[in-house]
């Protein structure tokens, strides 16, 4: 049995791990939610008394997949009876790979097309609807149980974007390729066609866990719940998240309520609280605790509880002054708050201008790294399977992370023998010694690579072209690779380049400045936070119909990710989109209400 010492958790933690039946878990902000998680999984590993079960875990990302994978191994428990990975992991790995014969949109062989490719078909077919304004941006759907369901509310635009979409639609069937959402969709027909596909994984899965419910699509929900209800509560399950969060609306996610999800999946779950927040001072919970959509109890509980926290909000600055004011602050919180730079995020809710903001704040400020938008060359893409003999390739030895990619070089040999590759007499272990034993001069990072993998495929003793997987993925790393980059330099970029230091720094741990989008923080947490662009019409977006109470939680979740200080701006000047706010929209309402005593920080933009 797995055990662990007195102080590693607090009595809230435990009582959600030693429960036995399942649990609908509310996890505040810091509150050790990816450690309760971690140990979770350990305990439930340990108590598995066949082989045959397994112990899945659900995660929104690849990256928090990894990150609890890695924590579970360093408590020293045996995973080879855990999976955890993305719901669209888990439908290919465990329905349509061995269920999809049952599909007849499956049953002829598919491959899964590249986000990038799928952005170049897309764009093509855009093209007689350019004087029409309609793009690729346009045309995102989402699979729900009822079938797919555009996500664009542009009533001008629709029957052009529907016309893409149908088009979209027959040459993926032509090319028998499936996108993301076809994942869910077919995972959701093959489960519903074949009963008997739910009851076989609910007799395979002792325990499911679910993290970050609130971002779940209604889709998954059903996938899910037909396992856990065919299992007839036998499958135990810990549905974890924080519907104060939930700010994936737009693209189908949403909180369900515990009374719904019960319903799904035919038993009662045991609620449960994690209120003690680990992370902030007591000054940023208090702030960030007005935006609550959802109630529950957040109490202050690290050692930056008592911390003098500095929180700011600026309505009156002009976009046009808005870069010289950040710089200054973030000097502000290295030098006089002696905040590490790689403790400082800027967040905005767009992407769009964040690629400007990143290479201008790098020319002000050279002394320091960032990271931000544009600046990996490639595209982290987990289902490409040359960008996971990439990371491999671009990491170096190193004894913090040998365990890691002995991990990633054994999912690789796995993968190749599902494709036939004869991987009898190779270990991970060998495998792993053959790639830190390459010697390649070439300062290019694509020219690095291209010799890297041909010297992978001789290894195995396969061609590249002669497996259609792997040459189609081979083709989409490299036109994709090439593509950010030529973007890149027509943007007069320069930090995105072809360099081989360039490409290792995407695997590198965090380093520099943080420049991402409000989207992007989720999961992370900073000591200093800068927001902009918090103005009517991004916060709340123009095309969303419950924006109140969508404009709270991207607040909170944007104020809660700092430690220490927080300085936020409704910038005026700020043009959000050519037809609804031409000319700079007022502060996000919400943020405007808020009658809270900011502090004051002199800097020398005033």
């Amino acid at each position: 049995m797995f055990v662990w010492k007195k102080d590693d958790l607090n009595r809230e933690q435990e009582d959600a791990i030693f429960e036995e039946d399942s649990v609908f878990l509310v996890a505040c902000p810091g509150s050790g939610k990816t450690r309760t998680l971690t140990y979770k999984i350990a305990y439930e590993l340990s108590r598995i008394e066949s082989k045959k079960q397994f112990i899945v875990a659900i995660t929104y990302t690849n990256t928090a997949a990894d990150e609890i994978k890695e924590r579970v191994e360093l408590l020293g428990v045996d995973i080879k009876q855990l999976w955890i990975g993305t719901i669209h992991a888990f439908c290919l790995d465990w329905i349509i790979k061995p269920y999809g014969l049952y599909h007849d949109r499956l049953k002829t062989g598919y491959s899964i097309i590249d986000p990038f490719e799928s952005e170049k078909i897309l764009t093509e077919l855009c093209e007689p609807y350019k004087s029409l304004k309609v793009s690729y941006y346009d045309c995102d759907y989402i699979a729900m149980p009822s079938g797919c369901k555009m996500l664009s509310e542009d009533g001008s635009k629709t029957p052009y974007i529907k016309k893409v979409l149908i088009e979209y639609g027959r040459i993926l069937r032509e090319n028998r390729q499936i996108d993301f959402e076809l994942i869910l969709h077919y995972t959701n027909q093959l489960i519903l066609k074949k009963p008997l596909i739910s009851v076989i994984l609910s007799n395979l899965f002792k325990f499911i866990l679910i993290d970050e419910y609130q971002d779940t699509k209604e889709i998954q929900y059903h996938i899910i719940s037909s396992v856990l209800k065919s299992g007839r509560g036998k499958t135990k399950a810990l549905i974890v998240g924080d519907p104060n969060q939930s700010i994936y609306e737009t693209m189908g996610g949403y909180p369900i309520v515990k009374e719904d999800l019960e319903e799904l999946i035919g038993y009662k779950l045991r609620k449960y609280n994690l209120s003690s927040n680990y992370r902030s001072s007591s000054k940023i919970i208090e702030y960030f605790d007005y935006y609550k959509t959802s109630d529950n109890d957040i109490i202050a509980g690290g050692k930056n509880h008592d911390y003098n926290s500095i929180i700011t909000y600026n309505n009156a600055i002009d976009e046009s002054n808005l870069e010289d004011e950040i710089v200054d602050l973030i000097r502000y919180n290295i030098n006089e708050c002696k905040i590490s730079p790689n403790e400082i995020c800027v967040a905005a809710p767009q992407w769009y201008p964040l690629a400007k903001i990143t290479r201008n704040l790098i020319t002000k400020l050279p002394e320091y790294s960032f990271n931000g938008p544009g600046m990996a060359p490639f595209a982290r893409n987990l289902d490409n399977f040359w960008y996971k003999v990439g990371r491999i390739a671009l990491t170096e030895p190193d004894p913090r992370i040998y365990i890691r990619r002995l991990r990633w070089s054994a999912e690789l040999i796995e993968e190749l023998f599902d494709l036939g590759v004869d991987v009898n007499k190779i270990t991970n272990k060998n495998f792993l010694r053959f790639c830190n034993s390459l010697e390649i001069n070439k300062e290019s990072g694509l020219e690095y690579l291209e010799v890297f993998f041909f010297n992978v495929s001789v290894y195995f003793s396969f061609e590249i072209k002669s497996i259609q997987r792997l040459n189609d993925d081979y083709n989409a790393f490299f036109e994709g690779a090439t593509s950010r980059i030529k973007r890149a330099k027509e943007e007069n970029n320069n930090t995105t380049t072809e360099s081989l230091d360039n490409f290792k720094k995407v695997f590198k741990p965090r380093e520099g400045i943080k420049v991402t989008t409000i989207h992007g923080t989720k999961g992370e947490e900073y000591d200093t936070v800068i927001g902009f662009g918090l103005v009517n019409d991004w916060v709340p977006h123009f095309t969303d119909d419950n924006g109140d109470a969508n404009s709270s939680k991207m607040l909170y979740v944007l104020s809660s990710r700092a430690r220490k200080n927080l300085h936020l701006f409704s910038e005026r000047g700020r043009s959000v989109h050519r037809k609804y706010a031409p000319e700079g929209k007022p502060p996000t309402p919400c943020l405007g209400e808020y009658d809270f005593e900011y502090d004051d920080v002199v800097t020398t933009s005033g």
